[in-house]
């Protein structure tokens, strides 16, 4: 055996007697890196690599669908970065690999510091960490393998923690004691707890939700599914479970098949006795109203606040799960959100936080290297801002925080890199404030030369933060395109609604710049410290782009607060937002002349939009936030056939072209219409029933489709747009006659 194989022997020994996993990263040519990647595999089952393939018999997950493998398990892991770092699919497949396994990175010959990428070059020097194996060609000896309890690893905070990972598992599971429910399954004293927690919901009294957090790894979707099988062998029990996806719920219902001892292949009810436990999306949650004896939510974070809401009144007996920190992690956002709700519904609400892994050993040295490069340990404790103490700094009352003085500035890609304390600042208020924040969001706040950062400081703290992505600029053929729906530009969300959407191709030529999150710290929050962002932003952005704005997930209590920052809605989505629950509401600013003019178009255009759609596309929406917004309009609505000609000729003839929808040509459409019949035949009008049925009787798409024996709603709508474009061309024939 040579120095090398013995290296790779030795490692893999250590990491399976103390159940840790270890990151090796091995540089250098491509024929060497396989054969060295091939020793860190032998004798492991189930190895996967992840990006492009370099061993030809190993099964391989592009970067793109690493997500899809969240859940599952894996002995070894080699991730290919030779032809670049995909932030998103190592956060997820690093927690794949279980205790004992080794995750080998490829990196090329040149490493990742002669890299244009910040990203990359922030990565190279964490890599020099205590906790990372490197492995290069040519080097004459290698790393001495040593139990990483002793080698101290600093966390990123400056600190060094001792390590409990030399403990073999054996002796770790000797450690649950007598109080811990051995016959549930539990792994672990923690793993034990949390399952009695989620039993006493179904035995304790009503309306005490239990809300369940962890980092990952813990073992929190194993411990619902252990619980359930608890409950089901005991007793009768209806038993659902909502998540974001059954993908994310599957964990539950594998270990609760395997303690019942059924068969398993990814079913969504596990029948026992005349006792159930079946998955029901949100949707279908609200929409059947199923009576269960108790509701298991997991993943919560990712579940609209609205949802959540109403499962808290319909239901008496629930448990809350949601990931803290990890790939699908969370931060403290949700917890302290979600707190509120609780205590104004249900006050005698329970937490419950499960801390020991099981996946792996305490203390697990990849564990903490991912969660200090991709910041998925970020939250607001990282800035640690007590406004108390700054107030007594500067002399002012602890109650009056408004009075912290407070400068604003726009952060470089070089500074933020290079700043470790600020870059973990600004992306621990992201994660507080938004559960989406994700490895792929740090990647493009160092990478994307597009998007800028803006921050507001106290006392060297950051206490508030605004996003902002540069959009637009496009040409006269791109804008064409974009609103005939022929084009799609990545990214653009902004310009491009307001193009396609509105019909207003100024916005897409022009530079925009659109605020895609603004996060202020939780003490500091009804201060002002938002709107005295938004301000900042404001005149930084003056003479960059020719407006602002952004768009979020339509509450009246929002709406007043851009609109008090000087925004004006234009658009409201016709459905409700996955992510929030709500339909999108997309707002403008305009900071030049330029735009000031398309703006008040945009603003009449959304007012006669919304009126024609009252009584179908938004005749759902809930009155407290259909009443306020037509209040707002009202003095805008001018009466449908007022609107501008040019307006509806332009309108109808990006639809009859394929692009606005129904809803959004609806004004045009309806004048369209009426014009066209007040001089009309009898028989020129019976050619129009089709367009009447559906533009003025408002009859559904699904009777449409009845009434005119079509095969499906795309049909009927198509046949819309075929007798407007017909009818269009007829009419200019006749005229150029």
């Amino acid at each position: 055996m040579n120095t090398l194989q013995a290296f790779c022997s030795q490692l893999k020994a250590s990491a399976r007697y103390a159940r840790c996993r270890y990151l090796v990263v091995i540089q250098g040519s491509l024929s060497w890196s396989r054969s060295t990647a091939q020793l860190f595999i032998e004798d492991d089952t189930k190895t996967l690599q992840c990006g492009p393939p370099l061993l030809a018999e190993i099964n391989t997950i592009a970067f793109r669908q690493a997500k899809q493998w969240l859940g599952r398990e894996c002995e070894s892991l080699i991730v290919n970065a030779r032809d670049g770092f995909d932030a998103e699919a190592f956060g997820a497949m690093t927690g794949t690999l279980v205790g004992g396994g080794l995750c080998v990175l490829v990196l090329p010959e040149q490493g990742l510091q002669t890299r244009t990428s910040m990203f990359d070059r922030r990565l190279a020097g964490l890599l020099q960490s205590p906790d990372v194996y490197w492995l290069r060609e040519g080097q004459v000896s290698y790393p001495l393998v040593v139990s990483h309890s002793e080698r101290e690893p600093d966390t990123g905070n400056g600190r060094a923690q001792t390590s409990r990972c030399d403990q073999p598992f054996s002796e770790k599971l000797a450690m649950i004691d007598a109080d811990a429910d051995a016959d549930a399954g539990a792994l672990t004293v923690c793993q034990a707890q949390a399952i009695n927690a989620i039993r006493r919901v179904v035995t304790g009294h009503r309306k005490r939700p239990l809300v369940l957090t962890a980092d990952r790894g813990r073992g929190k979707s194993a411990a619902l599914g252990l619980a359930a099988a608890s409950l089901l062998a005991e007793r009768s029990l209806r038993i659902g479970i909502t998540a974001p996806s059954y993908a994310a719920a599957e964990t539950v219902f594998r270990h609760g098949a395997m303690r019942l001892g059924l068969p398993f292949s990814q079913q969504r009810k596990l029948q026992h006795g005349s006792g159930s436990l079946a998955f029901l999306s949100p949707d279908a949650l609200l929409a059947e109203q199923p009576k269960l004896d108790v509701l298991f939510v997991d993943e919560a974070a990712a579940i609209p606040a609205p949802i959540l809401h109403t499962l808290l009144q319909r239901f008496n007996r629930l448990v809350f799960a949601s990931t803290v920190h990890g790939y699908e992690g969370t931060g403290r956002g949700f917890a302290v959100k979600f707190r509120t709700l609780l205590d104004q519904v249900m006050p005698q609400w329970r937490e419950f936080k499960m801390a020991q892994p099981i996946r792996w050993a305490e203390q697990d040295p990849l564990e903490r290297w991912v969660f200090n490069a991709l910041l998925l340990d970020a939250d607001i404790d990282d800035v640690a801002l007590a406004a108390v103490a700054i107030g007594e700094q500067q002399g002012d009352s602890a109650d009056s925080p408004s009075c912290i003085e407070i400068s604003y500035r726009a952060i470089d890609k070089q500074t933020l890199a290079s700043d470790e304390k600020l870059l973990r600042q600004v992306f621990g208020l992201l994660v507080n404030a938004h559960y989406q924040t994700s490895p792929s969001d740090l990647t493009a706040l160092l990478d994307d030369p597009q998007l800028h950062v803006l921050v507001g400081h106290a006392n060297e703290q950051v206490v508030s933060c605004c996003l902002v992505q540069i959009e637009g600029g496009f040409d006269d053929e791109l804008v064409m395109q974009i609103q005939n729906g022929s084009r799609r530009p990545k990214g653009h969300l902004l310009v491009q609604s307001l193009a396609a959407h509105l019909g207003i191709g100024q916005a897409a030529s022009q530079l925009a710049g659109r605020i895609l999150r603004i996060a202020v710290h939780p003490d500091l929050q009804q201060q002002g410290l938002g709107l005295a962002m938004l301000q900042f932003t404001e005149r930084w952005a003056v003479g960059q782009v020719d407006y602002l704005g952004t768009s979020f997930g339509f509450a009246p209590e929002l709406l007043r607060f851009w609109q008090k920052a000087g925004y004006v809605p234009v658009r409201l989505g016709f459905k409700n937002d996955a992510a929030s629950g709500y339909p999108s509401l997309l707002c403008v600013q305009a900071l030049e002349p330029v735009s000031q003019h398309w703006q008040l178009t945009a603003s009449t255009i959304f007012a006669a939009t919304f009126a024609s759609n009252a009584m179908e596309a938004y005749s759902q929406l809930a009155l407290e936030q259909f009443v306020p917004l037509y209040l707002m309009l009202l003095p805008s609505m001018v009466p449908v056939q007022s609107l501008p000609a040019d307006i509806v000729d332009h309108h109808l003839a990006l639809y009859s072209a394929g692009g606005l929808g129904y809803e959004l040509a609806l004004p045009a459409l309806t004048i369209w219409l009426n014009q066209t019949l007040l001089t009309a035949t009898q028989e020129q009008a019976e050619t129009l029933a089709y367009a009447i049925a559906k533009v003025i009787q408002r009859q559904s798409w699904s009777d449409m489709v009845v009434m005119f024996n079509l095969a499906g709603r795309k049909q009927a709508e198509q046949v819309l747009r075929d007798l407007v474009y017909a009818h269009l061309n007829t009419s200019d024939i006749k005229e150029s006659e």
